[in-house]
């Protein structure tokens, strides 16, 4: 139904609709035109997989995951190249699609013109293959092998990774993806990529043994295999970080199940998938051509060395057949890990318990039913399915994200602060004019500056990710003085204070002074620029020194208040 038979807009108003959604559009193909100011972040994002997988709107495509990855704008934009190890073109690369900035089939890590260590910021790898012959010669001269990565590509992808690159990747039950995972550094793993048992009955990962990871969640009646592709998605655990001191009390996800409408607690449901798992042997070096170093290094930070975890648990209920397979045993599996290799001087890394979280039809349904049932729609066939797909198109986002190189990173921070000192919701809402110094605000005006910032922030991302905002760009230093302000940060449990306290005092503020500060500060030493771009190296020096300004100036304020409450209620 469209706006005009739900609202009855008169042609002209129709018209006015009309505009608006063809600007959205526009904004979202060519963004810099509307924005010529906006320091749009490109982040590099390769995503590579094998066998009968492809980049197609068909059931094993991962069009629906690419699509998601070049509508996002702000403050990031992902250019997508695409490779596939075989020999695939037309529809399989997605060739109807404009915003594709390479396709290169019969894909090869150690091929130059394909690939080089600087060359991209992301990796996505999405494997079915199990083995792969007849991919010719490696760049050292010996033949590919059938069974993994050659050497010589493997050198590339961990060159990649020391370089501060961060890799995905994925397979699904059983030995499926073997060929592009079992080898990878970091992520090798991080992940099963073989059968735990030549027994049915006892394989964690096996497509219809008891054991199996069957995450299927009923729709209709019963138990079918087709319930991976309705609106009705299973439920994770995900694992949540807590930091308290006498100033903060939080409690949260990772940061990939941050999304704007809360934690991030659904993945699409699948009949047999693989499972993440945390390395039992960290202590080992990368050699492949070269020695590249320990495959996990200690932290640059001097705090404890960053590993490998289980974010998010998947269940299996008990009896699920699916469809005839062997009712299952209830258990749980590790359905997502994540490796913080930032905090070591290399890139991150995650894998993923199964591309049935990606592909079309535990997505957006069977192709192959009529698009008027609901395993025809998936997760389009209701609003609750919508709701549920734009809770994963946000992991999807947080992925790339996250992922993505230091200097990345630091470049969307640093854009998220031009977007909210743009904003009209925030200095508009707080001050009477724009010609002002930074020195000429109080406490509370930095305090209300910032509060809004949040406000605003949260159309976009939630609780968890504006926080992560503030502790990124604006607050290093503090999160140091003050400790555990950083649910994420890792600390030695020897180190942590082990008395109970009571939070007397909501620590928020000084945040949000802190964000205030560094919006006032761009205000006042940068300014409106509407046709030159914002250098994000300056926001972030200039945002940095704001925010340390309006961090001080809150505690400050708070010392005082404290002191004069005291006062009132001397005893």
């Amino acid at each position: 139904m469209s706006n005009a038979e739900i609202f009855q807009l008169t042609p002209a108003n129709q018209a006015i609709v009309d505009a608006r959604e063809r600007l959205r559009a526009d904004f979202i193909r060519k963004p810099e035109a509307l924005w010529p100011w906006f320091p749009f972040c490109k982040v590099r994002v390769l995503v590579v997989t094998d066998g009968n997988l492809d980049f197609s709107d068909g059931d094993f495509g991962l069009a629906t995951f690419i699509r998601t990855l070049l509508d996002s704008v702000v403050p990031a934009r992902f250019e997508v190249t695409l490779g596939h190890l075989y020999n695939r073109s037309g529809n399989a690369m997605m060739e109807f699609e404009p915003r594709i900035k390479k396709r290169v089939p019969s894909f090869k890590f150690d091929d130059t013109d394909d690939f080089a260590p600087g060359m991209f910021d992301v990796v996505f790898l999405f494997g079915i293959s199990t083995s792969i012959g007849g991919r010719g010669t490696a760049s050292d001269g010996n033949p590919y092998p059938s069974s993994q990565f050659a050497d010589t590509e493997l050198q590339a992808i961990a060159e990649f990774q020391n370089g501060g690159g961060g890799l995905f990747a994925t397979g699904d039950h059983a030995a499926l993806g073997r060929f592009m995972g079992q080898a990878l550094p970091r992520a090798g793993k991080m992940r099963l990529w073989e059968s735990t048992s030549s027994n049915n009955d006892l394989d964690e990962v096996s497509m219809g043994g008891p054991r199996r990871n069957d995450t299927n969640r009923p729709g209709d009646p019963g138990s079918q295999f087709e319930d991976q592709a309705d609106d009705v998605p299973q439920g994770v655990i995900p694992k949540i970080y807590s930091a308290s001191n006498w100033l903060f009390k939080y409690s949260f996800p990772h940061p990939l199940l941050c999304g704007p409408n809360g934690v991030i607690r659904v993945m699409p449901d699948h009949p047999h998938e693989g499972e993440c798992v945390e390395p039992t042997n960290t202590s080992s070096t990368l050699s492949f051509k070269s020695n590249l170093g320990p495959e996990f290094p200690n932290a640059t930070d001097a705090g404890p060395k960053p590993l490998p975890e289980i974010i998010s648990t998947n269940i299996v209920l008990a009896g699920t057949t699916s469809g005839g397979k062997d009712p299952t045993v209830g258990h749980s599996f590790g359905g997502i890990c994540a490796y913080n290799g930032h905090r070591a001087g290399v890139g991150r890394v995650v894998t993923d318990a199964t591309w049935h979280h990606f592909v079309n039809v535990n997505l957006v349904g069977y192709t192959s039913l009529p698009n008027d049932t609901v395993k025809g729609q998936g997760f389009l066939a209701s609003s609750a399915g919508q709701a549920h797909l734009e809770n994963i198109r946000a992991y999807f986002r947080n992925l790339a994200v996250w992922l993505s190189r230091k200097s990345n990173i630091s470049c969307m921070n640093s854009g998220w602060v031009v977007y909210l000192y743009h904003n009209e919701r925030v200095m508009e809402a707080v001050l009477t004019r724009t010609d002002f110094k930074f020195a000429e605000l109080d406490t509370y005006h930095l305090w209300e500056i910032g509060h809004h910032a949040r406000d605003v922030l949260g159309k976009f991302a939630s609780r968890c990710q504006s926080r992560r905002l503030i502790l990124d760009l604006v607050w290093p230093e503090y999160k140091l003085e003050l400790p555990n302000v950083d649910p994420w940060v890792h600390f030695d449990p020897k180190e942590r204070e082990t008395d109970i306290r009571i939070n007397w005092i909501n620590g928020d503020h000084i945040l949000d002074a802190a964000l205030g500060g560094a919006l006032a500060a761009v205000h006042s030493e940068i300014g409106d620029r509407f046709e030159e771009r914002y250098d994000t190296d300056e926001v972030k020096k200039v945002a940095q020194e704001g925010a340390r300004k309006g961090a001080s100036l809150a505690v400050k304020s708070l010392g005082e208040t404290m002191e004069a409450f005291a006062k009132q209620v001397k005893m």
